[in-house]
């Protein structure tokens, strides 16, 4: 130009160029960060001279390679001095394409081809030391966020005076996010797509540029936010800021000591209750067996456990049940697990139990029976199906025998625990019950348990 002109036009630094892809990656790009000085959405790099332009930022090739001539490829770039933001594409129609192609200082070395990998298997990522917290987040989330990992690949050694600064780095190697620095070229950064927001990494960027060409990308320079020229009034809250952060630390740690001492405490009250009161919900065999005669000896009964006198091949019921407010009652109790549904043919076989046991004791009062029944075990309590028929539990009850569900007894001994008080009342529904105290009996009594005890109050 010659010395008599000056640009009447001129445009305010940073000049950004952004190429959209028309699919919206521009619109994302200016809805995501507001960006300084000039900016131009354009489709074609060929619609502008790249020499009035400080930066470019892009989703799609910067650096093609033209493989039409089958004896050597050909290489074009965009502009050298152009300082470009490269989001790289979430995915490619071939697992390998090309990033840039550099070269260093010595010009007797080859030019080294940049490439980029695709659908790498894994998502763990190791991330720079130090790296900020919330680009650290960033990638984290979009490691996690995909089944598998793309990025650049470096397979030798690069040429002096070429850097590569790998932010986060996946399995096999790819780094999925970093800077490029080439001699005589503008710094380059690539990112993730995925990653949830551009704004923080665009800032960072232009922080970075800012550092090389202050002149084309003006703006607060890094030490007038140092705290070394603060003043008093800054100097004063941010002071307190720290203690309040210290002070936070410390709440959090204390927090996070009681919440991991608690999460223990609650693994070890699941395996207790697994092996104890649970097995009234899925329990069978001997497991259930043991955990009846503890609920019921936890609410007060008194339990006689049977198969600890009977022969092994003489055995009867598991269970004589008494109650100490009420020394003339008995029953006789059987527990039984089963996948399915009750069968009523084990009421018949515990009517002989009391047959027996009247024939041998002769007691003033015929005792009652308690079939403790837990039955489909594999489902959720509350969608299991009714326990046997009208026509066989009527005349059960016209016996004094009662269909206990163990699930029942399960809610009403976990209400026993909540109201330790309630242990006698909760032993004289299941004196006064005949026929069946299923699951849906025992909420409602609760339930009526507790609004009179509200009422009252």
């Amino acid at each position: 130009m010659s010395a008599s002109h000056t640009i009447a036009n001129r445009r305010e630094h940073p000049r950004i160029l952004i190429l959209d892809d028309q699919q919206g990656f521009a619109s994302r790009v200016q809805q995501e960060v507001d960006l300084p000085g000039t900016v131009k959405v354009i489709t074609d790099l060929g619609s502008v001279d790249q020499a009035e332009w400080d930066a470019l930022i892009l989703n799609s090739a910067y650096q093609k390679a033209d493989m039409s001539n089958v004896f050597s490829i050909s290489y074009s770039r965009v502009a050298e001095h152009l300082h470009i933001f490269k989001v790289l594409p979430e995915g490619h129609y071939a697992n390998h394409g090309v990033l840039d192609r550099v070269s260093g200082l010595n010009s007797a070395e080859d030019d080294v081809t940049l490439t980029l990998r695709w659908k790498i298997p894994g998502q763990e990522i190791s991330i720079q030391q130090g790296f900020c917290q919330e680009l650290r987040t960033s990638l984290t989330e979009a490691a996690e966020s995909r089944d598998t990992q793309s990025g650049l690949i470096i397979d030798g050694e690069l040429p002096v005076g070429v850097v590569v600064d790998s932010f986060a780095i996946g399995p096999q190697g790819v780094i999925l996010a970093g800077t490029i620095t080439a001699p005589k070229r503008g710094e380059v950064w690539f990112v993730p797509s995925e990653v949830r927001t551009l704004g923080p990494w665009i800032n960072a960027a232009f922080a970075s540029w800012r550092r090389l060409e202050p002149k084309k990308f003006p703006g607060v320079p890094d030490w007038w936010a140092s705290p070394e020229w603060y003043s008093a009034a800054e100097s004063a809250i941010a002071l307190r800021l720290v203690e309040e952060n210290e002070t936070f630390e410390r709440a959090k740690a204390k927090f996070e000591a009681a919440r991991v001492q608690l999460e223990s405490e609650l693994d070890k009250a699941r395996e207790e209750a697994a092996a104890g009161s649970r097995q009234l919900l899925r329990g069978q065999d001997d497991a259930l067996q043991d955990a009846v005669r503890d609920a019921l000896e936890d609410l007060g009964f008194g339990v006689r456990d049977m198969d600890l006198e009977w022969e092994d091949k003489e055995r009867r019921e598991d269970f004589r049940i008494t109650d100490p407010d009420d020394p003339q009652w008995l029953v006789l109790g059987d527990a039984t697990g089963v996948s399915g549904n009750a069968k009523g043919g084990k009421l018949t076989v515990l009517q002989g139990y009391v047959t027996k046991y009247v024939f041998e004791e002769k007691p003033d009062i015929i005792p009652g029976m308690w079939y403790l029944l837990n039955r489909e075990i594999d489902k959720d309590p509350n969608v299991r199906s009714t326990i046997l028929r009208t026509d066989e539990i009527e005349p059960f009850a016209a016996q004094q025998g009662l269909i206990l569900d163990t699930t029942a007894l399960y809610v009403l001994l976990r209400h026993a625990h909540d109201l330790p008080e309630d242990k006698p009342a909760i032993r004289q529904f299941l004196r006064m019950s005949i026929g069946l105290v299923a699951l849906p009996n025992a909420t409602a009594w609760i339930k009526a348990r507790t609004s009179v005890a509200i009422a009252s109050e």
